[in-house]
Protein backbone atom coordinates (compact mmCIF):
# COMPACT_ATOMS: atom_id res chain seq x y z
CA UNK A 1 0.00 0.00 0.00
CA UNK A 2 1.47 3.06 -0.80
CA UNK A 3 0.83 6.65 -0.15
CA UNK A 4 -2.30 8.69 -1.32
CA UNK A 5 -2.55 12.79 -0.91
CA UNK A 6 -6.43 13.59 0.64
CA UNK A 7 -5.55 17.29 0.99
CA UNK A 8 -7.95 19.67 -1.20
CA UNK A 9 -6.54 19.57 -4.57
CA UNK A 10 -6.76 15.47 -3.85
CA UNK A 11 -8.98 15.15 -6.93
CA UNK A 12 -7.04 16.11 -9.28
CA UNK A 13 -4.15 14.61 -8.36
CA UNK A 14 -5.92 11.15 -7.76
CA UNK A 15 -4.10 9.17 -10.38
CA UNK A 16 -0.83 9.30 -8.10
CA UNK A 17 0.33 6.57 -5.15
CA UNK A 18 3.97 7.27 -4.27
CA UNK A 19 5.95 4.50 -2.39
CA UNK A 20 9.26 3.45 -1.77
CA UNK A 21 9.95 0.78 -4.38
CA UNK A 22 12.35 -1.94 -3.55
CA UNK A 23 15.52 -2.02 -5.87
CA UNK A 24 16.46 -5.82 -6.02
CA UNK A 25 20.40 -6.68 -6.07
CA UNK A 26 19.96 -7.42 -10.14
CA UNK A 27 18.85 -3.79 -10.76
CA UNK A 28 15.03 -4.69 -10.93
CA UNK A 29 12.17 -2.50 -8.89
CA UNK A 30 9.01 -3.66 -7.64
CA UNK A 31 6.42 -1.87 -5.84
CA UNK A 32 5.31 -4.90 -4.39
CA UNK A 33 6.55 -7.06 -1.43
CA UNK A 34 7.31 -11.05 -2.01
CA UNK A 35 9.97 -13.51 -1.00
CA UNK A 36 11.91 -12.31 -3.79
CA UNK A 37 12.21 -8.94 -2.65
CA UNK A 38 12.80 -9.28 0.61
CA UNK A 39 16.98 -9.31 -0.29
CA UNK A 40 16.35 -5.82 -1.21
CA UNK A 41 19.24 -3.61 -2.17
CA UNK A 42 17.55 -0.12 -1.38
CA UNK A 43 14.58 2.13 -2.05
CA UNK A 44 13.37 4.16 -4.75
CA UNK A 45 11.18 6.75 -4.86
CA UNK A 46 8.53 5.68 -7.09
CA UNK A 47 4.36 6.73 -8.64
CA UNK A 48 1.69 4.47 -9.73
CA UNK A 49 2.12 7.04 -12.98
CA UNK A 50 5.26 5.24 -13.63
CA UNK A 51 7.19 8.36 -12.10
CA UNK A 52 10.49 7.25 -10.84
CA UNK A 53 12.34 9.38 -8.41
CA UNK A 54 16.66 9.49 -9.26
CA UNK A 55 19.18 8.10 -6.76
CA UNK A 56 18.61 4.99 -4.45
CA UNK A 57 17.84 4.97 -0.86
CA UNK A 58 19.37 2.40 1.42
CA UNK A 59 17.54 -0.51 2.32
CA UNK A 60 16.79 0.23 6.05
CA UNK A 61 13.57 1.96 7.19
CA UNK A 62 15.22 5.81 7.33
CA UNK A 63 15.83 4.65 3.51
CA UNK A 64 12.18 4.03 3.09
CA UNK A 65 11.02 6.92 4.28
CA UNK A 66 13.71 9.01 2.36
CA UNK A 67 11.98 7.16 -1.12
CA UNK A 68 8.58 8.24 0.29
CA UNK A 69 9.78 11.80 0.88
CA UNK A 70 11.11 12.10 -2.04
CA UNK A 71 8.13 11.19 -4.14
CA UNK A 72 6.57 13.73 -1.96
CA UNK A 73 8.39 16.26 -2.73
CA UNK A 74 9.41 16.02 -6.23
CA UNK A 75 6.56 14.36 -7.71
CA UNK A 76 3.86 15.45 -5.20
CA UNK A 77 4.56 18.73 -4.65
CA UNK A 78 4.62 19.78 -8.42
CA UNK A 79 1.84 18.34 -9.10
CA UNK A 80 -0.15 20.48 -6.11
CA UNK A 81 1.20 23.48 -6.87
CA UNK A 82 0.04 22.70 -10.79
CA UNK A 83 -3.47 22.52 -9.53
CA UNK A 84 -3.38 25.43 -7.15
CA UNK A 85 -2.20 27.59 -10.66
CA UNK A 86 -4.93 26.66 -12.13
CA UNK A 87 -7.21 29.28 -10.19
CA UNK A 88 -4.97 31.79 -12.13
CA UNK A 89 -7.04 31.28 -15.23
CA UNK A 90 -10.56 30.04 -13.50
CA UNK A 91 -12.11 33.17 -13.70
CA UNK A 92 -11.57 33.67 -17.60
CA UNK A 93 -12.28 30.07 -18.22
CA UNK A 94 -15.68 30.34 -16.46
CA UNK A 95 -16.75 33.89 -18.34
CA UNK A 96 -15.80 32.08 -21.42
CA UNK A 97 -18.17 29.30 -20.77
CA UNK A 98 -20.40 31.44 -19.71
CA UNK A 99 -20.73 33.58 -22.75
CA UNK A 100 -20.87 30.25 -24.64
CA UNK A 101 -23.56 28.87 -23.31
CA UNK A 102 -25.31 32.36 -24.09
CA UNK A 103 -23.99 31.91 -27.43
CA UNK A 104 -25.58 28.45 -27.67
CA UNK A 105 -29.05 29.84 -25.67
CA UNK A 106 -28.99 32.48 -28.62
CA UNK A 107 -29.02 29.86 -31.75
CA UNK A 108 -31.59 27.58 -29.81
CA UNK A 109 -29.09 24.94 -29.04
CA UNK A 110 -30.49 24.07 -25.58
CA UNK A 111 -29.25 20.35 -25.14
CA UNK A 112 -25.47 21.80 -25.92
CA UNK A 113 -25.93 24.70 -23.32
CA UNK A 114 -27.30 22.89 -21.05
CA UNK A 115 -24.32 20.69 -20.97
CA UNK A 116 -21.73 23.00 -20.46
CA UNK A 117 -24.19 24.29 -17.82
CA UNK A 118 -23.87 21.02 -15.93
CA UNK A 119 -19.83 21.18 -16.52
CA UNK A 120 -19.94 24.38 -15.26
CA UNK A 121 -21.73 23.23 -12.52
CA UNK A 122 -19.61 20.23 -11.33
CA UNK A 123 -16.40 22.45 -11.53
CA UNK A 124 -17.71 25.06 -9.47
CA UNK A 125 -18.91 22.27 -6.95
CA UNK A 126 -15.48 20.95 -7.02
CA UNK A 127 -14.01 24.30 -6.79
CA UNK A 128 -16.35 25.16 -3.31
CA UNK A 129 -15.40 21.56 -1.85
CA UNK A 130 -11.77 22.81 -2.69
CA UNK A 131 -12.58 25.59 -0.87
CA UNK A 132 -13.78 24.20 2.09
CA UNK A 133 -10.90 21.42 2.77
CA UNK A 134 -8.79 24.85 2.15
CA UNK A 135 -10.49 26.76 5.31
CA UNK A 136 -10.87 23.75 6.74
CA UNK A 137 -7.10 24.32 7.30
CA UNK A 138 -6.45 27.04 7.79
CA UNK A 139 -6.07 28.17 11.70
CA UNK A 140 -8.75 30.47 13.38
CA UNK A 141 -7.78 34.34 13.59
CA UNK A 142 -6.02 35.06 17.19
Amino acid sequence: MGIRYTGPYAQQVDDHEGHAARKLADGTVSAGWTEETSSLQGFVASCSCGWRGDGEHPATEAGREGAEGQWSTEHLGPLIEAARATWDSWPEELVGLARYVRDRVQAQDAAEALRVLDQMVADVDYRRRTVTLLAAQQEPPA
